[in-house]
């Protein structure tokens, strides 16, 4: 009887349910950790945010934007004509579309210059103006290179647009505020 041996147990062949259920509870508390996290930083990003607009710094007058612009272009170094009247002629719409209620910006200059004669803006500056887009323009598309100081000489003469502008603007705004007062007082 030695030859007989014993019957040994049967080996379980397949994929073990013990392992499925471990691999399942890991994946789901991977899943729950991951949905904790984002929702923490959910939380903490609006509590962040104030709620009380007064904290929020309060956006600058046309005027003032487009003069610190302005700094800004004349502090810049010039390497590119092209990118510089670009930037120069998009100030000068900024201003002028925020200050007489228009989407400047988004005009060509043949558009703008149109809108400008509608507007209560001096002669001069209307025909200065007209005169500066169509330089700038063939600077920006014609491939035109400015000589060397007119990039310098344009700015200034922007500068000096816009606080004209404003200058016209604000005695105008004088001028209806002293009638009105004239008017109540009758």
């Amino acid at each position: 009887m030695q030859d007989i041996h014993d019957i040994r147990p049967p080996v379980q062949v397949g994929f073990d349910p013990l392992l499925l259920k471990i691999m399942l509870m890991v994946l789901g508390g991977i899943l729950a950790l991951t949905l904790l996290f984002f929702l923490i930083k959910k939380y903490l990003k609006k509590r962040q945010h104030p709620k009380d607009l007064r904290y929020l710094p309060a956006p600058l007058a046309p005027y003032d934007a487009a003069l610190k612009a302005l700094d800004l272009l004349f502090q810049s170094r010039i390497r590119d004509s092209r990118v510089f009247y670009f930037d120069l002629t998009a100030v000068l719409k900024k201003y002028v579309g925020s200050s007489f209620n228009m989407n400047a910006l988004e005009m060509t200059s043949q558009e703008f210059i149109r809108s400008m004669n509608r507007s209560d803006i001096d002669k001069d500056i209307k025909k200065n103006m007209a005169r500066f887009f169509k330089l700038s323009d063939a600077f920006k598309y014609a491939g035109i290179i400015p000589e060397e100081n007119r990039a310098k000489e344009d700015l200034l003469f922007i500068k000096e647009m816009i606080q004209q502008i404003e200058k016209d603007q604000r005695a105008l705004k004088d001028q209806i505020s002293r009638k009105a007062k004239e008017e109540e007082a009758k």
